[in-house]
């Protein structure tokens, strides 16, 4: 049997992500392996050094150096969730992988107290809430993509009544299969 690190809750075999917490699982060969690159000893020729280099001139250009495991990703609250939906609202691509469901609920209750408040405004207040639930699409999209369905699903999210579809798959905590 396999348990999340993070949580406790019991794993199916196979799981990257943890269906309780949303915690990216790693397994013992990417640790391994990880743990390998960072024993190994630096030869004569200096090679290991220039990895070395190469690694820390990539995360100077904002490039992780090397994946980042469960235990390096902090676990995000209301604020942390709402700037990581802001910083990645417009990346539709999937180059964005997103480890945990909180994130995503945290946002959704995010955009709905701004819709409440910005739809006391009159006139404008419906626009400035649709443009509000734009940002959950693409946060909708990499939650949708986890669960095993059509991540272009996520675009209900700006059609008025019908985006409650895609919010009743986020109620799945299990994969399609």
């Amino acid at each position: 049997m396999k348990f999340c690190p993070n949580c406790g809750h019991e794993l199916e075999a196979g799981a990257k992500f943890c269906p309780a917490c949303g915690a990216q699982l790693t397994t013992t060969s990417q640790q391994v392996s990880a743990q390998t690159t960072t024993e190994q000893p630096r030869n004569a020729t200096g090679t290991m050094a220039n990895q070395q280099e190469r690694q820390n001139e990539q995360s100077d250009e904002g490039q992780p150096a090397a994946p980042v495991s469960e235990a390096d990703q902090p676990q995000l609250g209301f604020v942390g969730s709402v700037q990581y939906v802001l910083k990645h609202a417009f990346e539709f691509n999937g180059d964005v992988p997103e480890s945990r469901k909180s994130v995503f609920w945290w946002a959704v209750l995010a955009v709905l107290l701004f819709d409440c408040v910005v739809l006391l405004i009159p006139g404008i207040g419906w626009i400035l809430g649709w443009a509000a639930d734009l940002l959950l699409v693409s946060a909708t999209m990499r939650r949708l993509t986890y669960l095993g369905q059509n991540p272009n699903l996520g675009w209900l999210m700006v059609v008025p009544v019908i985006y409650a579809w895609p919010v009743v798959l986020m109620f799945f905590d299990k994969k399609a299969e």
